[in-house]
């Protein structure tokens, strides 16, 4: 697509001065790309990641324009707009596998109903004491907002008011959390086998 004369004459301009360091330059190619690109990620991400988005591929192409890699200034939008399909097709792969990790994550508080045998009932019991035991060893607001996600399953307009959260700490509070309980529950399960397995290993030892 062709870009008209005036806009090529701006886009010039744009790239001279940020190649420069000028910060007018600068800030006239965040806002050629904000215009350009974005209606593009406001249909491809959630509200609160397109900013941080735009940001990302401002960045690069900011990059890009000094290492003397946009060598035609009318190729500016086109350009941006390979970067941030980049980024967009990155985004949607590891939305898709935090699904999949949320998925598995919320498997780990609800356990699906044990067969009605010892065995079962015993599996059900150990399992609700190594997450009870894990959790005891959380903060105070770790445990907060994985019981509230995921045992009282508050969504997180609800946990960031009452626990006075933004989104994005909401997020990364969340993200701590669950690599904490992870880690704390492979301890405490290592714990587990132990006692488990040490009356077999005492009848083992001969008299």
């Amino acid at each position: 697509m062709s870009v008209p004369e005036n806009e090529e004459a701006l886009f010039s301009e744009a790239v001279r001065l940020v190649q420069a360091g000028d910060s007018a330059g600068m800030a006239a190619l965040y806002d050629f790309l904000s215009r350009g690109l974005r209606s593009y990620l406001a249909r491809q991400l959630a509200p609160q990641d397109m900013q941080d988005k735009l940001h990302d591929v401002y960045l690069e192409v900011v990059r890009a324009i000094q290492k003397d890699q946009l060598r035609d200034p009318q190729r500016l939008i086109a350009f941006a707009r390979t970067v941030a399909r980049r980024k967009v097709a990155v985004y949607i792969d590891t939305a898709a596998r935090g699904r999949r990790d949320e998925a598995g994550f919320e498997s780990v508080f609800h356990l699906p109903s044990a067969l009605r045998t010892p065995e079962g009932e015993l599996i059900a019991r150990q399992h609700n004491e190594v997450v009870g035991k894990t959790l005891v060893r959380l903060s105070g607001r770790e445990r907060d907002i994985l019981t509230r996600f995921y045992l009282q399953e508050q969504d997180q307009a609800q946990i960031c008011a009452e626990m006075g959260l933004t989104d994005t700490q909401f997020r990364l509070l969340k993200w701590r959390s669950k690599a904490r309980f992870a880690q704390l529950s492979r301890k405490v399960l290592l714990g587990h086998l132990g006692v488990a397995r040490s009356p077999a290993r005492a009848t083992a030892i001969p008299a």
